[in-house]
C-alpha cells in the first residue's frame, strides 16, 4: 500500500465566514473553530434547531480542551514509555509478591504518596517502576499531579 491520501467521504463543507472566524480566534476556540464548518452544514441541512447547534460546539470544544490537558499532563510528568505490567516478572524480583501487588494498583499515588525503589538491580528496578508508568498516565489523566524523577547518579570521591 502506497502513501496515498485518500478522497473524503463526502462534500467538504464550506468553511465559516470570515467574521464568526476572527470572533472565534479572538476568544480562542480552536477545537469549536475546527468542527464548526462541519457542524454547521449538518445542521443547516437537517435544520437543527439553533440551541442544538452551540451545545455540539461548544461540546467540542470542552472535549479538545480535555484531550489538550492530559497531553499536557502527561508530557509534564516526563512518564517512560516502554514497559508494562504484562511483561513483568514478579517471580524474579527482589520486591516481595504482596509489596508488588499493592504498588500495581497505583492507590499510594491517590493518597499523594511517594515511590522510591532501591536496591542493587539497577535493570528490575527500572524495568518496575517503568511498568508504573502507563497507569500512573491514567492518573495524570485524572489531573492528579504525577512527576517522574530518577535520582541523579553520584559519583564516589576515592
Amino acid at each position: 500500500m502506497t502513501g496515498t491520501a485518500l478522497a473524503p467521504a463526502g462534500p467538504v463543507p464550506p468553511p465559516i465566514p470570515d467574521a464568526l472566524d476572527a470572533v472565534l480566534r479572538r476568544m480562542r476556540f480552536p477545537y469549536l473553530r475546527k468542527a464548526a464548518p462541519e457542524v454547521l452544514a449538518t445542521a443547516r441541512a437537517q435544520r437543527w434547531d439553533p440551541a442544538e447547534v452551540i451545545r455540539i460546539l461548544l461540546e467540542e470544544e470542552i472535549r479538545g480542551r480535555d484531550e489538550a490537558g492530559r497531553r499536557i499532563r502527561r508530557k509534564a510528568a516526563g512518564l517512560p514509555a516502554g514497559k508494562t505490567f504484562a511483561s513483568w516478572r514478579e517471580t524474579d524480583s527482589s520486591i516481595p509478591l504482596p509489596a508488588q501487588h499493592a504498588l500495581m494498583t497505583l492507590e499510594w499515588v491517590t493518597r499523594a504518596e511517594n515511590l522510591c525503589i532501591a536496591g542493587p538491580s539497577v535493570i528490575r528496578r527500572l524495568n518496575f517502576s517503568t511498568a508504573c508508568s502507563p497507569r500512573s498516565g491514567r492518573c495524570c489523566d485524572r489531573c492528579d499531579d504525577v512527576r517522574w524523577l530518577r535520582a541523579a547518579r553520584s559519583s564516589r570521591a576515592g
